[in-house]
Parts: structure tokens; C-alpha cells; sequence
């Protein structure tokens, strides 16, 4: 573990000397066990895991509101985030957004992602977040769920063909 922190120390220390390159191939080759950290010395052919949008979500997913409720028992909280999607979203896509989306949503206790056909039609519940929609209009205006517990690594995608109230859930794992 120490000589993967010296590489690291050297790798920076070198960034800030001003030891640029003209070419990646140029660079300070670092070693595959260190995947954790995105230095310099990637290869072009290596995943380098980056926290951006997808692609969906700038033409199919639009976010609309966000609501925090404190939980009184240990002083935590549950998230509820409204998007409104466009109607024919398709599953994969969904999946992918979700996918990318849940570094984002790390924090708190649930992490409740709610997706609506109409941005008109997108409200939070009345009741708390976790006891979710149980109105037949809401319900109808559902096209997904994606739910994320923080503690224990729950995280499952609901997908509805239709609509919550017409359609049976498809349930996806999202790690």
C-alpha cells in the first residue's frame, strides 16, 4: 500500500513541477492495481470512470424537483428527486441513467428517483417519501421508480411498459 501512495506522491509532485508532456504516450505509465485513482498514465484502451451525465438524460430525463425529509430516529435523511421522461423512454436507457446517476445519490438513507410521463404531473406523495404514490392520477403518470437504500446497497429500477397503474413492475438491480 505505501509504494502505491510514494507513486501517487511522485505522480503529483511531478504534475505540479511542471513536467508536462507533448504526447500521452509520453506519460508516467501507472501501474493496472491502481484503479482507483485516474492519474495521468491511462492508457487510451483503459475505462476510466468519469462522473458525467449520459446521453439520455440531456434529450429524456429532466429533473423537475427534489424534496429531503429528516428521519427522526437516527437523524438521517430520505431523498425523493422528480424527473419527468419522455414517454417512450425505453428500459436501457433508464438502466444506463440510473447506472451513471447513482454516485450521485450516495448520501442519506433512501434515495427515492421517481420518473413521470408529464412534467405537469410530477409531485411528490402526501404522504412521506418512502410510503410513496398510492393515487390512481399519480400512479398513471409513473413510468419508473429507481430506489436506493445507502445502508444496506439495496438499489432496484421498477420499469413500467404503460404506465404504475396499467403496467407490471420490471425489476432491475442497478449496481
Amino acid at each position: 500500500m505505501n509504494s502505491k501512495l510514494h507513486l501517487f506522491a511522485l505522480t503529483v509532485s511531478l504534475i505540479s513541477l511542471g513536467c508536462n508532456s507533448s504526447s500521452k504516450n509520453d506519460l508516467i505509465e501507472t501501474p493496472t492495481e491502481i484503479n482507483s485513482i485516474s492519474l495521468l498514465g491511462q492508457k487510451e484502451d483503459q475505462n476510466v470512470e468519469l462522473k458525467t451525465k449520459p446521453k439520455s438524460d440531456r434529450n429524456n430525463i429532466k429533473m423537475v424537483d427534489s424534496k429531503k425529509e429528516i428521519r427522526e430516529l437516527d437523524g438521517n435523511f430520505n431523498q425523493m428527486t422528480l424527473f419527468e421522461v419522455n414517454k417512450d423512454i425505453s428500459l436501457e436507457e433508464l438502466k444506463e441513467y440510473c447506472s451513471s446517476a447513482k454516485q450521485n445519490y450516495s448520501d442519506g438513507y433512501f434515495q427515492i428517483l421517481v420518473f413521470f410521463k408529464k412534467h405537469n404531473s410530477a409531485r411528490f406523495p402526501d404522504n412521506p417519501v418512502t410510503g410513496m404514490f398510492i393515487e390512481e392520477d399519480d400512479l398513471k403518470n409513473i413510468k419508473a421508480v429507481y430506489t436506493i437504500n445507502n445502508i444496506n446497497g439495496y438499489s432496484k429500477l421498477n420499469y413500467y411498459d404503460n404506465n404504475n397503474w396499467e403496467s407490471s413492475a420490471q425489476t432491475i438491480d442497478i449496481n
